[in-house]
């Protein structure tokens, strides 16, 4: 995907309002986006496909100033309509390349029905009846009943909690009224609405789909459709090297949940995980991968579940589930650290009786809280992690010890400190204000409690906070994780040869030292190793080998 084109200054109209936002328009390759920059904006993905028709006419903006107007109509028959100043020469190269882009995809459309070939890529109509809003605004117009879930395990076994506690009825009318006012699925204007729809909770019928699409991984599914069944039909006929690792773990998967206890549901994840890793063969798979794929399966289809693993692997949590999980490290010393700056007094106790803090959070940010609440609160926290990504962990995390801070100051112990938590967890469910006078704030749970705490307390803690302390830790934590492996390999070497323990050390690190400097010069951006390949990773070649003798020898 390429940047094509920006308007720096574009003003955006919601449809059927009058509310604006000041933003940039962006041109890709294969998408029209715009982006509004304060937190109250809004976010337009469109691709180039769902493009029905633009036009551009001279206008005038609020303040009486000339403008150029855009108006994009698109797939589901809604109007976008944009305000650029006509002073601005950008319009003019914008609208050239949105027009070669168009001009190109039609082409394309055109050899594709000519030559009688799958163009995925552009073919919306089909895409569409995959998404369960379709379904939902189709059926609440016809006043029918019906069935509006994806091809999900909810759908055959049944979905966590109760729906009348849950509220799915209410919340499924505020969904369609607002993809009714605002499009959906690839056509979706996303206001501060859209995020607050989300942080209430979503139903079951669209949670699938919403997780796949504020995720981005709607539109990778929409681009390369066809890939996910080519990587299941490559791991039937060649099980990969990670295919007997994932058959022990798949009777582990959220084993509580029915889906789990019958071969449909087993049979749906040993799918997802062995096509997950022969997409990505260097990161393979890792444990824990399956406890949140199992989830996924719950609300999504197998391919959701594919891509939407893999934006989460590649860009949300990235390095979670290499086989060093330095990812996982490294986000629990920004943990700690953050523990440190935000609540001194607990830090320093936890020190003071060594209680290893990692002990409870790491299963936190690996399950992503799955393995730790009870599912029907994961769920929500399910939610929020995929509109605003990996900082909400932090937050939650955050929140769960200053609530649970006085309990947590009088732990002595990591058995202690574990069992303060695992109370805490039974209890989200219950009132936080069980003796209130008022009935509605008796309606307020310990886990509606949680969330106003994250994002209140914690509300520095942002995606740019993050983003600058992995950067800051990085260092540290790749040398922690090089230093573990190469204790692990030197323990476990049988014959020294007699070498003592500081010679065999050093032979280590300039042999990887080589192995390192040969490989950067080699390395060709290939990501599909096959078993033979990924062993050769450690293997130095003939110029190598000479490198490293010289290192070595005195006499060369």
């Amino acid at each position: 995907e390429e940047l094509l084109s920006v308007i720096e200054t574009a003003t955006f109209t919601v449809p059927g309002t009058a509310t604006m936002y000041r933003g940039r328009l962006y041109l890709s390759t294969s998408f029209v986006c715009y982006m509004s920059p304060n937190h109250r904006g809004c976010r337009i993905t469109l691709p180039l496909a769902a493009v029905r028709r633009i036009e551009r006419a001279n206008s005038v903006d609020s303040y009486g100033l000339q403008c150029y107007e855009l108006t994009i109509t698109v797939w589901h028959q809604m109007s976008i309509a944009f305000r650029v100043p006509s002073t601005s020469n950008e319009c003019n190269g914008w609208c050239d390349s949105l027009r070669g882009q168009l001009k190109s995809m039609v082409e394309e459309q055109q050899f594709a029905k000519t030559h009688h070939t799958a163009l995925a890529r552009y073919t919306l109509k089909a895409f569409c009846k995959t998404c369960a809003s379709e379904h939902l605004l189709a059926q609440s117009d016809s006043a029918a009943s019906g069935d509006v879930y994806a091809d999900c395990l909810g759908k055959t076994f049944g979905f966590p909690g109760d729906p009348t506690t849950q509220k799915e009825k209410p919340k499924t009318k505020y969904w369609i009224k607002y993809m009714r006012e605002y499009g959906r699925n690839l056509t979706v204007i996303r206001r501060a609405e859209f995020d607050r729809l989300i942080r209430v909770g979503l139903p079951n019928c669209l949670r699938g789909e919403i997780w796949e699409l504020s995720s981005g991984a709607m539109h990778l599914r929409f681009q390369n459709r066809g890939v996910y069944e080519k990587h299941v039909n490559d791991y039937l006929d060649h099980p990969g090297p990670c295919a007997e690792e994932i058959e022990k773990d798949l009777n582990r998967s959220l084993p509580e949940y029915a889906g789990y206890q019958a071969p449909e549901g087993i049979d749906a994840l040993r799918r997802v995980l062995n096509a997950y890793s022969l997409r990505d063969a260097e990161l393979g798979y890792c444990q824990a991968m399956n406890i949140v794929a199992s989830t996924m399966l719950i609300f999504m289809t197998e391919e959701q579940v594919f891509w939407t693993l893999s934006v989460m692997c590649d860009r949300m949590v990235p390095g979670y589930y290499s086989p060093s999980m330095y990812g996982a490290s490294l986000d629990q010393s920004i943990f700690q650290s953050l523990v440190e700056e935000t609540m001194p007094s607990l830090a320093r106790s936890f020190k003071r009786h060594d209680i290893q803090l990692s002990i409870a959070c790491l299963p936190w940010f690996l399950t992503l809280f799955v393995n730790s609440m009870p599912l029907v609160y994961a769920l929500r926290v399910l939610d929020c992690f995929f509109l605003e990504g990996p900082k909400i962990l932090f937050q939650i995390g955050l929140a769960i010890l200053k609530i649970n801070g006085g309990a947590l100051l009088e732990a002595a112990d990591d058995g202690t400190f574990m069992y303060i938590l695992k109370e805490y967890y039974g209890t989200l469910g219950d009132s936080a204000y069980p003796d209130s006078k008022n009935a509605r704030a008796r309606q307020v749970t310990r886990f509606h409690e949680l969330l106003y705490v994250a994002y209140s307390d914690f509300p520095r803690i942002t995606h740019a906070r993050i983003e600058e302390l992995r950067r800051s830790h990085q260092l540290r934590i790749v040398h922690s994780v090089e230093e573990f492996s190469k204790r692990t390999f030197l323990r476990n070497v049988i014959d020294a040869s007699g070498f003592t323990k500081e010679q065999l050390s050093l032979l280590y690190d300039r042999y990887y030292s080589v192995l390192f400097y040969s490989r950067s010069h080699q390395r060709d951006g290939a990501t599909g190793l096959t078993k033979s390949e990924s062993d050769e990773k450690i293997l130095l070649d003939v110029i190598g080998f000479a490198r490293f003798m010289y290192e070595i020898s005195s006499w060369m």
